[in-house]
This record gives structure tokens, sequence and C-alpha cells, in this order.
């Protein structure tokens, strides 16, 4: 192993190297270094990388080369997390940075890929990532997609049900945290039962039911669903309405991430009991900022909805006569309905920030309070955002990585 190592990185030219010897040499480098523990050529491996031209790489090439290219970038961090151990919640890691942007590449160029079991891969391993980070209800989303390929890939179902169960210790509502532990417990066992599945992901597996099994009671675990028919509306327009929030996971309900039956169909969450210094007067403000940006999200839903499900034209835009500039661009009322929707859609998020800015202490002035710079201190991560060691808030934070002018996470 170690002379084939070295033998790879040795290769200076691979101008006459076909893109899949490319990715042969380059994933032999990063699986090699990983099993070796070595660094050094791991970091030489992702060097050699930045100077490979990817002309001529078909997608399916090109998307194999950042898959390994993101597996790489999560040895290394590994490696780095095993020589410097913290106990702390790090909300800064450049290793993850890159191992998420090289996994959604893969991920962009999987579109049109016929490779199942890769695409399955790259959305396993973009869902561990965001799972990690705090993103836990995209990071479901992902693990799902990757069952809609293959009900029986089992890294996918593994890390859902280890994904499930860390959602559930963040979730106030002991009957929903149930339905959350009960999931995973179902997942979990499945998984367990896979014969592709590591030796070490298997033990911790068995771990987790085993937890499972102390907090919760074996007959609910084992017995199926019975939820009970829930009215979803008065009439059809409404029905189809709320039959859209479910299928799309849209009903500001933990519950919608893991069911689509009517159950779900409330916009059921509120803030849990806070608690404050007695002298703190600003208690109420926390749960009108939530009430209000609640509604904005439920009033934004409904018009996004009925601008993507109205096809007729609007009377507002009868006579109104717009010039043809030869640049294929489309103007309606239903187009506008749209960008209010998304308009108000990333309002939340600035209202978001007031609330952090509140509840903190951040002291900022209004006019410095937006999503994208809450989190920094004079261009730097904030301490008392970094001090909270929340799962969830990190998740936040790096969402607003995605709104960044550069590349996004």
């Amino acid at each position: 192993m170690r002379e084939t190592l070295n033998e790879y990185l040795a290769i200076e030219d691979f101008g006459n190297k076909t893109p899949k010897d490319i990715n042969l040499i380059l994933g032999t480098i990063f699986e090699f270094s990983r099993e070796l523990n070595c660094i050094g050529s791991l970091e030489r491996g992702i060097e050699i990388s930045s100077r490979i031209d990817l002309q001529g790489f078909s997608d399916d090439y090109e998307m194999t080369f950042f898959y390994n290219l993101s597996n790489a970038w999560s040895y290394k961090k590994i490696m780095n997390q095993v020589l410097n151990p913290s106990n702390t919640l790090e909300f800064e890691n450049p290793e993850l940075t890159q191992e998420i942007l090289n996994c959604r590449k893969a991920l962009l160029l999987s579109e049109n890929s016929s490779d199942l079991k890769r695409k399955c891969e790259i959305l396993t391993n973009l869902g561990n990532d965001l799972s990690h980070l705090g993103r836990y209800s995209e990071a479901i989303e992902l693990w799902n997609k990757a069952l809609h390929l293959d009900a029986n890939f089992s890294m996918a179902i593994g890390n859902l049900g280890f994904g499930l169960f860390h959602y559930a210790q963040i979730l106030h509502d002991d009957g929903h945290k149930a339905y959350f532990l009960k999931e995973s417990y179902l997942k979990l066992e499945k998984a367990i039962l896979c014969d592709d599945v590591y030796p070490e992901a298997k033990a911790s597996f068995k771990n987790i039911v085993s937890v499972i099994k102390e907090k919760v009671n074996i007959d609910f675990l084992n017995t199926s669903n019975n939820f009970k028919n829930y009215s979803l509306g008065n009439t059809d327009e409404e029905i189809k309405y709320r039959k859209w929030c479910i299928e799309n996971s849209l009903f500001i309900n933990p519950l919608n991430d893991i069911y689509k039956e009517s159950i779900v169909a409330q916009d059921i969450l509120c803030l849990p009991t806070i608690m404050v210094k007695k002298e703190d007067n600003n208690i109420y403000n926390y749960h009108s900022f939530y009430n209000q940006m609640k509604q904005e999200f439920c009033s934004a839903r409904y018009l996004f909805y009925e601008s993507i499900t109205d096809k007729n034209l609007h009377y507002s835009d009868n006579g109104n006569v717009i010039i043809d500039t030869l640049d294929y661009a489309a103007y309606s009322f239903n187009i506008e309905k749209t960008k209010i929707a998304f308009k108000l859609f990333y309002s939340i998020l600035d209202k978001i920030a007031y609330l952090i800015n509140s509840y903190f202490k951040l002291q900022l002035k209004p006019y410095d309070i937006s999503f994208k710079k809450i989190w920094l201190d004079k261009n730097k991560l904030n301490p008392i955002i970094e001090g909270t060691q929340n799962w969830g808030f990190r998740g936040l934070y790096w969402l607003s990585k995605d709104f960044s002018e550069k590349e996004s996470l």
C-alpha cells in the first residue's frame, strides 16, 4: 500500500492520463492516506488535484473527481480532530467548508448520471455534513432522496436513523420526541442487518438502539403508527394547498420532517419555556418576534403556492402594454407574487438576526443588523455566538454562508 501511494505521489505530469486514470490515482492517494493515517500524503494529493485540468472530463468523471476530493477534505478534517482534540462545538472549520463545496459540485454534476450508487453516496455524504452542522431538516431531505433512488442503500438508512436520534434530543415536545426516536430505532435496526455497513458504524448504531429502548416503550417502537385522519380544510382549494405543504415539508412542525400524514398539517411549533433574569423585561418580545416571523412565513408560503399554481392571466394585467426587449424576460402578476414571497422569506432571516441581537444582547445598532452580519464582531465570529455551543444555532450560522457572494455552502 505504501509503495503504491508513493508511486502515485511521484507522478508529475497528468497530461497524458485519461480522466478515468486520474480519478483512480487521486482516489487511491486519498484512501491509502486515510488508511495509513498519513496527513502529509493526503495534503499532497489535495494539492495535486488543484492542478488537474478538467477540460475533457465528462460529467460522470468530473462528478467522481469532486466526490473523491470531498472525501479527501473529510479525511483531513478527521485527522486534524484526532491531532487537536476538542470538546467544543466548532462553528468554523475550513476542511468542512471544502468538503461541502466539493460534495455540492459532485451533486450538481450527478444530475444526469446513470451511476445511482455514486449519486446515493454523494447525497448521503452531503446529508451527513449538513446534519453535523445543524441543518438537520435539509439532511433528512438528502438522505430520503438517496433512499428514493435505492431503498436499500444501507448508509443512507443508518445515517438517517443516526440523524433522527440527534434531532430528537433538541425537541421540547415529548410526543414529537417519541416519534423521532421511533423512526430512528426502525432505521437503525434495519441498517444493523445490512451486510455492507462498516463494523464501527454498526457498533454505533447498536449503542443508539440500546439507548432508545431504555427511553421509549418497546411496544410503541414496534407498533405501526395509526394516525387519525384530520381535516385538511373545508374547500377543495384549501385541501390541495395543505396537501402541497405536507408533501413539501413546509409546515412549521417537526413531524413534517418525517411524516406526510394529515396529523402534521398544523404550524404547531412554538417557542419553549424561556428562562431569563428577573430584570429582563424582553421576555414577551421574544414571543412577539417569533409570532411575527411565523405569520410572515405562513403568508409567504401561501403567496408562493398561489403564484405557481394559478395559470390564469390576472385581470390586473389586462391592458398592461409590455415592450418586447428581446431578452426573453417574463412579466405577470403571478411572477411578481413569486418575487414578493421570496422577499418575505428572506426578510424573516433578518428578523431572526434582530431576535439574536436582542436575546444575546449583542448591542448592535438596528441599521447594522442583518442575517449575514449578525454572527460577526470586527469581521470575526463573535465569541458570544460561538459560546452558545448550540447545534441548531450553528446550522443557522452556516446557512448564512449560503448568502455569500463567494461560493455558497
